[in-house]
């Protein structure tokens, strides 16, 4: 890459950048860093020889940003989603908060677009309770607006329409509650997981299970990368046949959500070929993730996924979608336990109703607008609704998910792996000051290092000068302080050593920082803030502070 060409990167992107603090010309023999060094071609920088012993010492944000863009030069080919996000999403770069949600609907320019109709969302949802797997796939039948809506997320979803029903629900977990309380598990009884963290919905699905006499398995994972322990799965998988039982439901993400550890459909072929129904969790996958190609070709019995209405925080409102495979919705027969857990939703467009109203039908009684509602399925009044006006018209575009497309797959794939690798490197650079014996690195991160294939999500936990960990719930709430999105969460069925010991004693359970950069508006400086806010805790007294604070609550309450 040439200097006139960096020159012209730095002057378009922050109007001048610093030269590099990280650069070095050595490179570790270690396969992780054999394994960046494939997929960067400028000098590689943030290595082990490279360390920050104070927020102080950090470069700021041009000079990160140069080298950034000196590993990843291909990242200025993504600045289509730089300009998307100052112009569609300009919410984003008013709010403090750092990362949004992770796949819009709509774009927050929409939302303002129809400000001045009062209206506090862009689509309105209603509820109604299912009893049968009968009763929740006729559901599917609905307005005109839900029925576009179902084209273009199936499409997005790379699914065939003509092989899938899609029914909408009021989040993720309620999808996975759906499935755990129709499907139909006395005639196939087994279910078997595949997660390295400890995820509520999945929990909520293995308790419902567990009342109908399924005694569920699980996945294990090795330790420190949280990578599948292949021939312990296969067994698990192969055991259901080879017994000659009835299949059940394997349960499977592509990416961890927590550790951003990705996973091959080949684990989806061989629970196929061993008689299993599949349900793919895609809620770990970006925007055109990679893995989404697959989807047309493997054909999961049963997807979840959900999606948000406006990227960032001032409307987080959205809903989950279950995809039930046609050829597979025998397997929702049995009668649920519990009935009130069976929910779906409908959606209608704010708009829609607004211009309805301002045509004159303020005093439509029940009855007569039942019968509106039927009637509007006519060329005519759709005509009449939809494309009153132009911002009617604006409205029925679903712009989040053609911003997506616009994008595509590949630079998309390319924004998400850069920033990813970039604040993996930057977070193991920070390591306590002092005369140490053996290196005081303040970070310490689970899952794959620096692997090109890895998802975008990464777990870490951060220790003091004292080799302690810091409470990752304390981490979290002085990140929401900051208005920055980590979280908490909890590694489980993780196995340390290849020595026979009892279930409990090999199954490790450990609480972990876990940060998500997926979301294709997610920037440089997003990713920058997060590194800024975790080398405050080189500072010991900010630690110490922090945990009298704490105690100070505690008393008081």
């Amino acid at each position: 890459m040439n200097s006139h060409f960096i020159q012209e990167a730095s002057e378009t992107c922050f109007n001048g950048c610093c030269s590099s603090p990280f650069s070095s010309h050595s490179m570790s023999e270690k396969q992780e860093e054999l394994e960046f060094s494939v997929i960067t071609t400028g000098t590689s920088f943030l290595t082990r020889e490279t360390k920050f012993t104070s927020q102080e010492s950090l470069p700021r944000l041009r000079t990160s940003f140069y080298d950034l863009i000196t590993a990843f030069p291909d990242y200025l080919q993504t600045n289509q989603a730089d300009h998307l996000r100052s112009t569609e999403y300009e919410n984003l770069s008013s709010s403090s908060h750092v990362f949004g949600q992770q796949q819009p609907l709509f774009s927050y320019s929409q939302f303002r677009e129809i400000s001045e109709l009062e209206s506090d969302s862009l689509f309105t949802l209603s509820y109604k309770q299912v009893s049968s797997g009968k009763e929740l796939l006729s559901f599917e039948g609905e307005s005109r607006f839900q029925s576009r809506m179902r084209k273009r997320i199936t499409s997005f979803m790379n699914l065939e329409e003509s092989e899938y029903h899609m029914i909408l629900t009021q989040d993720r977990s309620s999808a996975f509650k759906i499935v755990a309380e129709l499907y139909s598990f006395k005639t196939n009884p087994n279910l078997l997981t595949v997660y390295n963290y400890e995820d509520e919905a999945v929990e909520e699905m293995i308790r419902i299970s567990e009342k109908k006499g399924v005694k569920p398995e699980s996945a294990e994972f090795s330790w420190p990368s949280t990578e599948i322990l292949s021939e312990k799965l296969k067994r698990r998988i192969r055991i259901s046949k080879r017994r000659g039982s009835k299949r059940g439901l394997f349960v499977f993400p592509l990416q961890s959500l927590v550790t951003g550890a990705s996973y091959s459909y080949s684990w989806m072929s061989l629970a196929h070929e061993n008689d299993w129904h599949v349900l793919i969790d895609t809620s770990a996958l970006g925007s055109k993730d990679m893995e989404t190609l697959g989807l047309s070709l493997f054909q999961p019995d049963f997807l979840i996924c959900s999606f948000t209405e406006v990227l960032g925080q001032d409307d987080p409102s959205g809903f989950g979608c279950l995809f039930v495979k046609k050829s597979s919705s025998s397997a929702l027969s049995e009668e649920p336990t519990n009935p009130s857990n069976l929910t779906v939703v409908k959606a209608e467009p704010s708009w829609k109703w607004k211009t309805e109203y301002q045509a004159g039908y303020d005093e439509i009684t029940p009855v007569d607008h039942e019968d509106h509602k039927a009637a509007s399925t006519s060329g005519s009044e759709i005509v009449e609704i939809e494309s009153s006006s132009e911002q009617d018209k604006a409205m029925i575009e679903f712009r989040g998910l053609d911003h997506a497309d616009s994008l595509g797959l590949i630079l998309i794939s390319r924004r998400s792996k850069s920033l990813t690798l970039w604040l993996l490197r930057a977070l193991r650079t920070l390591q306590h000051p002092g005369y140490h014996q053996t290196e005081m690195p303040l970070v310490k991160i689970y899952g794959p290092k620096t692997k090109p294939s890895r998802g975008p999500s990464i777990s870490f936990n951060i220790f003091d000068w004292q080799g302690e960990k810091v409470d990752p719930l304390m981490v979290e709430r002085l990140a929401e302080r900051e208005k920055i999105g980590l979280r908490c969460a909890y590694l489980h069925k993780i196995r340390i050593g290849n020595k026979r010991r009892s279930e409990e004693a090999m199954s490790l359970r450990l609480s972990v920082v876990s940060v998500r950069l997926g979301g294709f508006m997610t920037n440089f400086e997003d990713v920058f803030k997060v590194w800024e806010f975790v080398s405050r805790f080189l500072d010991a007294d900010f630690v110490e502070k922090e945990k009298w604070r704490k105690k100070a609550l505690e008393k008081n309450k």
